[in-house]
């Protein structure tokens, strides 16, 4: 080969380098999975104000419910063994519903606690805005849609 057609092979060598596209870059990360559930829109006044009333009416009747069972206490075991074990029935399930109907007014209470600080509506855990539509249907829930429901999701495996 002559010089000059080394260095002829040398020009075309050069330019094939040049010419190689560049090495691939890194695909780009998958956009993140969008959020089941759309992001609450801010309640508004009239809202807070639906649901303040709303948990009072509940209070209201958690607390009528809670001395009618009261009042409708069954005195001394009489009878024949049926009518005690009848009797013994009623009272736990008396005792059951006033423990329900305790736990409820406890959440309604802790609910107006915090409209009162002004923090009413935040998720407990992931500290994010509750839906205004979960809140009208569950006015003392705690927690957003996803938490609940991943909590929930973290008991039953346990009980499984």
């Amino acid at each position: 080969m002559t010089t000059k057609a080394k260095k002829t092979a040398k020009k075309t060598a050069k330019a094939k380098a040049k010419a190689k596209p560049a090495p691939k870059a890194a695909a780009p990360a998958p956009a993140p999975a969008k959020p089941l559930l759309r992001k609450s829109k801010p309640m508004s006044k009239s809202d807070l104000e639906s649901i303040r009333k709303q948990l009072l009416d509940q209070r209201t009747d958690v607390i009528e419910a809670m001395r009618r069972n009261k009042a409708e206490e069954i005195g001394p075991d009489t009878g024949d063994e049926a009518d005690q074990a009848a009797a013994s029935m009623d009272r736990d399930l008396r005792f059951e519903l006033s423990d329900t109907e305790r736990n409820t007014l406890d959440q309604i209470e802790g609910a107006l606690r915090k409209m009162d600080k002004g923090n009413y509506g935040i998720c407990e855990q992931c500290r994010e805005p509750i839906e205004v539509l979960r809140l009208k249907a569950v006015p003392f829930a705690r927690y957003c849609i996803g938490c609940q429901t991943g909590s929930e999701k973290a008991v039953s495996a346990l009980q499984a």
